[in-house]
């Protein structure tokens, strides 16, 4: 889930789909995995909930809010993630957040296993065409933004889906790529997924991994990124997902409308506001 800070802490900002009941349940926080040399956590919970006899369906790219009942937190007591794990990972539900110097953050940071933590059932529309054959999809991510984009991409690869998608994926260093593992893998097993990395052109004097060895693309996401990747067909007619900080958010929006002149029904945003 991102965080509202939504999985990163942000707060989606697309309409909400509503699922059936139980509103609301609580799984147990089954593992946290720190991601070496960021500030990024992860969190692993049941996909059930065993006192409410509840399993969690959801769709690929979809959120959730976590209550930790921080009521001392200025921000408030609950944020909004994306679930980053995939509805084929049957056993978890999957959180990546930074660990910001808040009341919930420092909380949910020290969660202790078994757990049990309150949280929605999902909602959202930054969710994958329903038709998976008839376009081809372009995923545009900026730092921790890429959680959605791990869910879709692990579903469309465990369910082998003829929908051609291609994911721009925008660090600031090489230490911060936060699913390359998993990207790379999926890569192998998906003929129909192509992933692009980047990192920002300045050396990172904070990064654990130096960049000299670096063989991927450096620079923002820009036109002559795009035009190198993408076939004129995929240009034209791809349903674009923007995911990431506000800026980064405003940045890509422009360049797809002003510089490629992409139609707004064709353009899909989710927004991670509260890092």
């Amino acid at each position: 889930m991102n965080d509202v800070e939504k999985s990163t802490g942000q707060q989606p900002v697309n309409e909400a789909v509503m699922p059936s009941r139980p509103q609301k349940f609580q799984p147990k926080l089954l593992e946290k995995i720190s991601h070496h040399g960021t500030d990024i956590t992860s969190f692993r919970f049941a996909r059930s909930d065993e006192q409410r006899n509840y399993y969690l369906n959801y769709k690929a790219g979809q959120y959730s809010v976590v209550d930790l009942g921080t009521k001392e937190d200025p921000e408030g007591p609950v944020r909004s993630f994306t679930i980053a794990s995939s509805p084929t990972e049957k056993d978890f539900i999957l959180i990546s957040t930074r660990i910001r110097d808040t009341q919930f953050k420092k909380k949910l940071a020290t969660l202790d296993l078994g757990t049990l933590v309150n949280i929605t059932a999902p909602m959202g529309k930054f969710v994958l065409p329903d038709d998976h054959s008839s376009k081809s999809v372009v995923f545009l991510s900026g730092g921790i933004g890429v959680t959605p984009f791990r869910s879709m991409v692990k579903y469309a690869t465990d369910k082998q889906l003829p929908l051609k998608i291609t994911v721009f994926d925008s660090n600031r260093d090489q230490g911060n790529i936060l699913y390359k593992k998993e990207f790379d893998e999926c890569v192998s097993e998906n003929k129909n997924l192509k992933i692009i990395y980047t990192i920002a052109d300045g050396r990172q004097e904070s990064s654990s991994i130096p960049n000299d060895d670096w063989k991927g693309e450096r620079g923002f996401i820009n036109k002559a990124m795009l035009v190198k990747y993408l076939t004129t067909d995929e240009l034209d007619n791809s349903i674009y997902y923007i995911c990431g900080p506000p800026g980064m958010l405003k940045a890509m929006q422009k360049l797809l409308q002003d510089d490629l002149h992409i139609p707004k029904e064709r353009i899909k945003i989710e927004e991670f506001t509260g890092y």
